[in-house]
């Protein structure tokens, strides 16, 4: 089939919507744009094809040069300012896309896996909108909403992974393993873990009372992490200066198991700069069952007293 005839085609109505459907309205368009790699293309063309009448996860091949004040932010990603916004309708008048949040902030992440393209789709927790190509680097990238795919909102996991690229612990699967806790979270940062600097704790000791060998007791300027402050755009924290349990990791390769052993609350994770050594922030559990035991101790004691008199 020629060029014509194929143009000519598009103009047909859907056989399953029996209409010229969205599906149709991007037809039209396959001759205007290319990827220059055949499976991209044919990866965005097959989810175009599927749209019919929903463009919640409509992909397209977006110029790189609509985007501008592009910034690094963690790893392989970057986030920029894209000009025309996400398709969300089309505009029977002018014959074209309607379009919103035009200067929306978008994220930018590199494609590592040309070959099984729809796997790194799958893996993202953000919503997608097509690809781009860096010109200089030639690299194939993602385009994501600043939101979560799961939450549908800008929720905690994102927050987290917008600070990635601000601290790292020097060992990668480290890094890795808080990683992965801080974008698992979404709705709840109960079980989160962070890295924490050594310089934030104070009044470190070793080997005190009812405190076990490799077991240091500190008190935490920060505190932990308790919702997210969209005035200051920081985390809200509480518990400032709070006792806290360091407990050395006594083996970095296997340190997952560590934390699955534990049976105190983790905060997260540090490491002392003199000894090298990583250490997991606890929740100071046996600290707190001798302040209940105390103050059982005084209300049993009020009570008995009560009792006497009476």
């Amino acid at each position: 089939m020629d060029k014509k005839k194929r143009i000519k085609s598009s103009y047909k109505t859907c056989k399953i919507c029996n209409r010229i459907c969205y599906t149709r309205r991007f037809q039209r368009g396959f001759e205007n744009w290319t990827s220059g790699n055949v499976d991209i293309d044919k990866f965005i063309q097959d989810n175009q094809l599927l749209s019919h009448d929903d463009l919640g996860n409509i992909l397209e091949w977006i110029p790189y040069d609509k985007f501008y004040d592009i910034e690094h932010i963690a790893n392989d990603r970057y986030q920029a300012n894209w000009i025309d916004g996400n398709i969300i309708d089309w505009d029977i008048k002018n014959k074209n896309w309607k379009r919103k949040g035009q200067n929306m902030i978008i994220v930018l992440k590199k494609l590592n896996n040309l070959k099984d393209i729809t796997v790194e789709f799958m893996n993202e927790i953000d919503i997608a909108y097509g690809i781009t190509q860096n010109p200089k680097t030639k690299d194939y990238i993602i385009v994501l909403d600043n939101k979560c795919k799961k939450c549908n909102d800008t929720c905690y996991s994102i927050h987290f992974r917008q600070n990635f690229n601000n601290w790292t612990s020097g060992n990668d699967n480290i890094d890795k393993f808080i990683q992965d806790t801080q974008l698992s979270t979404h709705n709840s940062v109960k079980e989160v873990l962070e890295w924490i600097p050594y310089d934030k704790f104070y009044d470190k000791f070793y080997g005190i009372t009812h405190i076990v060998e490799n077991e240091f007791k500190a008190n935490w300027i920060d505190g932990n992490i308790w919702d997210w402050d969209n005035n200051n755009q920081n985390w809200k924290r509480k518990n400032q200066n709070m006792i806290v349990v360091l407990k050395k990791l006594n083996n970095p390769k296997h340190f997952k198991l560590e934390f699955m052993n534990e049976i105190n609350i983790a905060y997260g994770i540090t490491q002392n700069p003199e000894t090298k050594d990583y250490m997991m922030i606890l929740k100071n559990i046996k600290l707190e069952m001798m302040i209940l035991i105390n103050i059982f101790k005084i209300l049993s004691y009020q009570l008995i007293k009560i009792w006497k008199k009476h």
